[in-house]
C-alpha cells in the first residue's frame, strides 16, 4: 500500500527500478511495484527454482490484508489445487509444507495497528469459518489449505507459517511492534495447523539485501584440511576427495541468517525426504554414544562449483550446487547446533567444472545409487541442451534464454528474467498451443509429463517449442505491460491454443518429426514478432473468450475441457472477420 506523499528512499528505488527491468513491468503504480518487489525477493530466498511473482499476487481489495502468498509443498511452489493432486498421486506423503505471507509498504514507519490486521488477515485465512471477504486469488488457495488439512495423517511433520511485513523504514526491535508481532504468532499458533511460526519484520537493508541474493551467485568461504587432489580428469578443472568437520560444511549449506539455502540442493534430483527409517538412522549415528563412526557409515556429499580458489587449506567456491547428499545435508543441518558434532567429519567430494554435460554425469551416477523417478531426470536428457542450443540461435527481440539448471540465468545482468523459459513453463506452453491442453495447464509438470506422451523427443522439430515460448512470452508481456487486463491471465494457455487455429484455420499440423511443422510454426511467428498485431489478435480472442465461456471470472473455467471444442470451433468460424481487423497494408501470414 502506498501513502501519498512519502517519498521512498534513493536506494530501493534504484533497486526497484532494475527489478522492474528484469521483468519488463510497466505502468504500475508505486505500491504495486512495491508489492512485486518484495514478494520476488522474499519467495526468491525461500523457493530455490524460477518462478513468476505474477501467479503469488493475491492483493488487491477483499485480499485479507495479504499482497502476495507462496505455499510450497514437498519443495515446489503450487498455486492450485490440482497440482496438489498430481504432487500426492506421485508421492502421497507431503514430506514439507510452508506457508509465506507478505504485506508490503512503502511507509517509512512499522505500525502496530498494520501489523495486527495483518495477522487477523492471515490467521482469518485459516479459519473455518471465515469473516472476511475474499477475492478470487484468495479463495483458490483456501481451497489448498483446505485440501493440505484434510491430509493431514499423510504429513511428516506440520506446516510452517512465515509472515514477512516489510516497509521502507528501519527496523529497531520496538518493543511494542515486537509485542504485537508475538501475540500474532501466538493466535496463529493456536489454530494447531502449524509446528511453527516466524513473522519477520522487514527494513529497506534487509529487503535491499533479499533482493541482492537474487543476483549475486552465492560464495562460501570454510577451512578443508582433510584432503587429497584426484589426478587430472577430463573436462573437470579440478576435484578433491576428503573429510570436512560438520561445523565447516554447516557454512556451505546456511544463509546469513541461519536458515538452510534451499536452491543450492535444486539439481540434487531428490528432495528431501522427511522423516524416513534412512534419515532416521542418519540422526541416530549424529546423536548416539558414538558420532564419530558418522564419517564411515555415510556415502557422504558431492558438490560441484564453477569456480574454486584456495590459499593453504582455506578453500572459497562460488555457483555451487550439492548434487548428491540432500538427506544427510538437511539432517546435519537440523542438528547443527548440538555440541557434540564438533569433532564430526562428513566424507566429501568437491568438484569444479563449468562442462554441463560432466555436470549432468555426476548427478545422474550420484543419484542413480538409489531410486529416483524417471521425470526427476528430465533436465537432464539430450533434448534439453539440444532446446537450449536452438533457443541460442535467436537474437535480439526475438532471444529467449532455455534454463535448463536452476537459477542458471540468475547471476546475468545482461539477462531480462521475463525471457527466461523454465522446463515447467515450456511442458504447459507446448501442451497448451500445440496438443490443445490448455485445460492440464495449472496441473503439476510432473504429472503433464506423464499424461502427454509425444513431447521432448529427440526425433521433434525444435521450432514448437520456441514458437509455443515465444508466444507465450510476448503474451504475459501485454499484460505486464496493462495492455491486456490482469483478470484474463487465468486464460493465457487457452489464448495460445486458439491463436493457433486463428493463425493456421483447419489446416492439419504436420507432425512434430516433420520439417512441415517449422513453417506452419513460421506462419504464428509471422504475427507474434509484430507487438501491435498481436495485440489485436490477442483482444479478439479474449472477445471470443468472454462470448463462449461468459463468466470468465471463475477460474474452475480453466480447467474444463468441456470448453476446447467450443473455443477452438469458435476461433476457426472467426478467423476471417479476424483477419479483416489487422491492417490490410501487411500480410496476414507470410
Amino acid at each position: 500500500m502506498f501513502y501519498r506523499g512519502e517519498k521512498m528512499d534513493r536506494i530501493t528505488k534504484t533497486y526497484i527500478t532494475d527489478f522492474l527491468k528484469m521483468q519488463q513491468i510497466k505502468e504500475l503504480d508505486e505500491s504495486v511495484q512495491f508489492e512485486l518487489f518484495s514478494g520476488y525477493s522474499i519467495i526468491s530466498k525461500e523457493y530455490g527454482d524460477t518462478f513468476d511473482i505474477f501467479d503469488c499476487i493475491v492483493g488487491g481489495g477483499n485480499d485479507c490484508g495479504i499482497d502476495v502468498l507462496g505455499i510450497i509443498v514437498n519443495d515446489r511452489l503450487i498455486s492450485s489445487e490440482e497440482e496438489l493432486e498430481d504432487i500426492l498421486s506421485i508421492s502421497s506423503a507431503i514430506r514439507n509444507t510452508r506457508f509465506i505471507f507478505i504485506q508490503a509498504k512503502t511507509s517509512a514507519n512499522f505500525s502496530a495497528s498494520e501489523i495486527g490486521n495483518f495477522g487477523v488477515g492471515v490467521c482469518d485465512f485459516f479459519s473455518e469459518t471465515p469473516k472476511m471477504k475474499r477475492n478470487e486469488q484468495i479463495t483458490d488457495r483456501a481451497k489448498i489449505v483446505d485440501l493440505l488439512i484434510s491430509k493431514l495423517p499423510n504429513m511428516k511433520e506440520r506446516p510452517e507459517c512465515l509472515l514477512y511485513y516489510v516497509t521502507t523504514g528501519k527496523w529497531t526491535n520496538d518493543q511494542t511492534l515486537a509485542g504485537r508481532i508475538s501475540v500474532v504468532k501466538d493466535d496463529l499458533m493456536r489454530t494447531g495447523i502449524f509446528k511453527n511460526v516466524n513473522f519477520c519484520p522487514v527494513d529497506a537493508d534487509l529487503i535491499q539485501k533479499y533482493y541482492s541474493y537474487t543476483k549475486d551467485s552465492i560464495s562460501r568461504t570454510f577451512e578443508f584440511n582433510s584432503r587429497i587432489q584426484l589426478p587430472d580428469i577430463h573436462n573437470v578443472v579440478e576435484a578433491y576427495l576428503g573429510i570436512l568437520p560438520l561445523k565447516e560444511y554447516v557454512k556451505l549449506i546456511t544463509d546469513e541468517e541461519g536458515g538452510i539455502i534451499k536452491h543450492i540442493f535444486y539439481d540434487n534430483v531428490r528432495d528431501f525426504l522427511g522423516e524416513n527409517p534412512v534419515n532416521g538412522e542418519i540422526n541416530e549415528t549424529l546423536l548416539g554414544s558414538n558420532p564419530d563412526k558418522f564419517v564411515l557409515l555415510n556415502n557422504g556429499v558431492t558438490v560441484v562449483c564453477k569456480e574454486l580458489t584456495y590459499v593453504r587449506n582455506t578453500f572459497s567456491i562460488s555457483d555451487y550446487q550439492v548434487v548428491n547428499g540432500c538427506q544427510t545435508s538437511h539432517v546435519i543441518y537440523k542438528n547443527k547446533d548440538k555440541e557434540n558434532l564438533n569433532n564430526v567429519f562428513l566424507p566429501i567430494k568437491i568438484i569444479s567444472s563449468s562442462n554441463e554435460d560432466t555436470i549432468n554425469e555426476i548427478i545422474r551416477a550420484t543419484n542413480r545409487q538409489t531410486e529416483v523417478l524417471d521425470e526427476q531426470f528430465i533436465a537432464l536428457s539430450g533434448f534439453h541442451k539440444k532446446l537450449e542450443s536452438f533457443y541460442n540461435t535467436f537474437e535480439g527481440n526475438k532471444r529467449l534464454y532455455y534454463e535448463r539448471r536452476s537459477k542458471q540465468y540468475s547471476y546475468q545482468d545482461d539477462v531480462e528474467k521475463v525471457r527466461v523459459v523454465t522446463i515447467n513453463t515450456q511442458l504447459k506452453a507446448f501442451a497448451s498451443m500445440f496438443c490443445d491442453k490448455p485445460y492440464n495447464a495449472s496441473r503439476y509438470y510432473g504429472r503433464l509429463v506423464k499424461d502427454i506422451d509425444d513431447i521432448f523427443s529427440l526425433k521433434h522439430e525444435l521450432m514448437p517449442y520456441y514458437t509455443s515460448s515465444f508466444a507465450l512470452y510476448k503474451l504475459e508481456y501485454l499484460f505486464r505491460s496493462k495492455n491486456i487486463d490482469i483478470k484474463f491471465r487465468k486464460y493465457r494457455f487457452h489464448i495460445l491454443m486458439m491463436l493457433k487455429y486463428i493463425i493456421n484455420g483447419e489446416t492439419k499440423m504436420p507432425p512434430f518429426n516433420s520439417r512441415k511443422i517449422v513453417s506452419y510454426c513460421d506462419q504464428i511467428n509471422h504475427l507474434i514478432y509484430d507487438q501491435d498485431r498481436y495485440l489485436i489478435v490477442v483482444e479478439e480472442i479474449i472477445g471470443i473468450l468472454e462470448n463462449v465461456i461468459g463468466d470468465i471470472s471463475d477460474s474452475e473455467n480453466t480447467k474444463k475441457q468441456i470448453w476446447n471444442e467450443k473455443l477452438i470451433d469458435a476461433a476457426i468460424e472467426q478467423r476471417d472477420e479476424i483477419k479483416g481487423v489487422i491492417s490490410l497494408t501487411q500480410p496476414w501470414v507470410q
